[in-house]
């Protein structure tokens, strides 16, 4: 009679993952960022006297014979003195010390400023179509790697977890294979739908970032940075904690009320069904709980990875996934196919993946906010120069020190808001977070009803929804060009309506406005929406040919290959409107228009919900739900972004 391995002899055979997985998986994490001690990273209050202490005190210089800057500028402070007590020879010698020592300062100025402009302000204003198409492509690039690792995931379980078991007789089939890919598709859905729920957070730093550059404001960036990284971790330590105390009853639920049980043949050719549930949601669990060892760096990493988007550099996040995927496959060979881990050692190489590339996101975000610090200190350094003259210098010593204590340049690395910046934060980012739950909640009642027409219909959905997020990657990279182009220039836009309203504030307009700026918007947004719909074309064809002429690819079985063949028209139609709803929607979130967009989502969820309840006869009316689901936001998000992006003259003879 066949009968499954108890577990107890499953744990035995394989090689166990040190339980110390976790510690040094964060202790890589520590070396590979650099991060400096926690007095440096992380908000801890200082009193005045402290920063004091850390303010660089005027020194010589051991190879010449003349002082540093930081003395010269005292002599030259007190030249008067200085002119009455020295000796005509001394004040020459001073006087070339100092000439020579302005001439330097002056060079290197103005080779840091040339240095530095590109670094602490990106591009702001009308990007041409060659620099949104790199944008999109690279973006697109980015995010395209993470279903392909998991497709790696998968091969590799798949492949070798059948070998870590051996079978209990001759007759009993081998079933480590089918538990481990049974515990993966719950695992990984927990762990990534996890990570996907905090994407809220990089959508309000992107939003608030690229604001900040418009106005060329280093304090609002640093202090921007400085608190989504904090709110990240805090967040990241949430998913840590709910995986490891709760993670047992979210994969219970995920699995369903059936749990995972399957027919194998029995004694004499009988068939009987054998319960898998405990074994899988083992295996489940321990897949999870190794993937959230690394949830916090995940969070921050994906909060780094729009920061260094929205400052264009796309350059760093590539080369970061380039890692991530190599570092994957390699784990995934000498963890699952030569150690035998099974779904343990798939998620070890996943989590070893995650914390180099975010190690490498975050530590190129602490750079770059170095960079911004240091930008700020020359800009706030020569503003007190210009504010206090030479022969105020001795009277506003005391003022000095006191306003150090509030020196911008002094905010941590990470640091936590106050309860105003919280708020301002919240405002921003709750509305995301409901967007992210929307279009869960959306996506999930479509794979429910999905279900109610059968295991095929089921599997049909699946394999198509498979496509159909890969080629929605393209809008994704779509919104994300939007949100990082689109709000500097709808803030020059709010500038010159200002103007025109109240030519008094004029004053203070930016010198780097323009009368076009009034009509950037819209031209930004025309470029967008035709590349949405080149994209949207190519998504269309590309996909309806995978489903409808490569169904043997995803499967065998001939019913569920022409059902694929005969839903595709209208997962094809839903490809061509997903990059323009995308697009649109970017457009909506770069315009901080958070009100407008938590009520679309209400009537678009809504009207989805009611679709797949009263209309939906067959598995055709799920795609019929989708299609629709697309073209209500399209219709709702492109009449506002057009309303929104109109010329301040337009409305005016309106």
């Amino acid at each position: 009679m066949n009968c499954i391995t108890p577990a107890p002899a499953m744990e035995r055979t394989h090689q166990p993952v040190p339980k110390t997985m976790p510690c040094i998986i964060i202790l890589c994490l520590l070396c590979i960022l650099h991060i400096p001690t926690p007095a440096q990273a992380f908000a801890f209050p200082k009193c005045h006297h402290a920063i004091r202490t850390n303010t660089e005190r005027p020194r010589y210089s051991r190879g010449s014979g003349r002082v540093t800057s930081n003395a010269l500028n005292l002599i030259q402070r007190n030249k008067g003195i200085l002119s009455n007590r020295f000796p005509i020879t001394v004040r020459a010698q001073l006087a070339g010390a100092l000439e020579d020592d302005n001439s330097d300062r002056q060079r290197g100025q103005s080779e840091s400023k040339s240095s530095s402009s590109s670094s602490t302000t990106p591009f702001v204003g009308l990007p041409s179509y060659k620099r949104i198409i790199f944008f999109v492509a690279t973006t697109f690039l980015i995010w395209v790697s993470e279903p392909l690792l998991s497709l790696v995931d998968s091969a590799a379980v798949g492949r070798y977890a059948g070998k870590s078991l051996p079978a209990t007789s001759a007759n009993n089939p081998n079933l480590s294979s089918v538990i481990q890919l049974a515990a993966l598709g719950p695992a990984t859905m927990l762990c990534d739908s996890s990570i996907y729920l905090t994407l809220f957070i990089a959508m309000a730093t992107t939003n608030r970032l690229a604001r900040a550059f418009a106005k060329e404001d280093l304090k609002e960036q640093i202090q921007t940075l400085s608190h989504v990284l904090g709110v990240s971790l805090a967040v990241g330590t949430l998913v840590f904690l709910c995986i490891n105390f709760n993670g047992e009853r979210l994969l219970a639920a995920i699995l369903g009320p059936a749990g995972a049980t399957i027919s194998v043949e029995g004694a004499k050719g009988v068939m009987k069904s054998v319960d898998l549930t405990p074994e899988v949601l083992r295996a489940a669990l321990g897949y999870a709980k190794i993937r959230s060892a690394v949830s916090p760096l995940a969070v921050m990493g994906l909060t780094s990875q729009s920061a260094l988007l929205c400052a264009q550099d796309t350059k760093t996040p590539a080369l970061a996934v380039l890692v991530a995927s190599i570092v994957n496959i390699v784990g995934d060979y000498i963890f699952v196919a030569k150690m035998r881990w099974g779904v343990r050692g798939a998620a070890l190489a996943t989590s070893l993946a995650s914390l180099m590339a975010n190690g490498m996101l975050v530590r190129k975000v602490w750079k770059m906010m170095g960079g911004w610090k240091e930008a700020l200190r020359e800009r706030l350094s020569e503003k007190e120069e210009a504010r206090y003259p030479a022969t105020q210098h001795a009277t506003n010593t005391t003022e000095l020190t006191e306003n150090e204590v509030e020196d911008p340049t002094h905010i941590p690395f990470i640091s936590f808001p106050d309860r105003e910046s919280l708020i301002s934060l919240l405002l921003l980012a709750g509305p995301m977070f409901f967007v992210m739950v929307g279009k869960i909640m959306g996506y999930s009642a479509m794979t429910i009803r999905a279900g109610n027409f059968g295991m095929v219909s089921l599997a049909c959905h699946n394999v198509l929804m498979r496509i159909f997020f890969f080629f929605a990657t393209v809008g994704d990279a779509l919104s994300q060009s939007a949100q990082t182009f689109l709000p500097g220039l709808f803030y020059r836009k709010s500038l010159q309506e200002n103007d025109a309203e109240d030519p008094d504030s004029a004053s203070t307009t930016p010198d780097t406005l323009n009368q076009s700026d009034d009509n950037n918007a819209r031209t930004m947004l025309k470029r967008l929406l035709i590349i949405s719909s080149i994209s949207g074309i190519v998504n269309c064809i590309s996909g309806r040919y995978i489903a409808h002429n490569s169904g043997g690819t995803f499967t065998t079985d001939s019913a569920l290959v022409s059902l694929m063949a005969r839903v595709s028209p209208f997962m094809g139609l839903a490809l061509l409107l997903h990059p323009l709803t995308m697009a649109l929607e970017g457009s909506i979130i770069a315009a901080s228009d958070a009100g407008y967009l938590v009520g679309t989502y209400v009537a678009s969820i809504a009207v989805l919900f009611g679709q797949l309840k009263f209309m939906c006869k067959d598995f055709l009316g799920v795609w019929h739900a989708i299609l629709l689901f697309q073209m209500i936001r399209i219709t709702q998000f492109g009449a506002r972004v057009w309303k929104r992006t109109a010329s301040s003259t337009s409305k005016g003879g309106r």
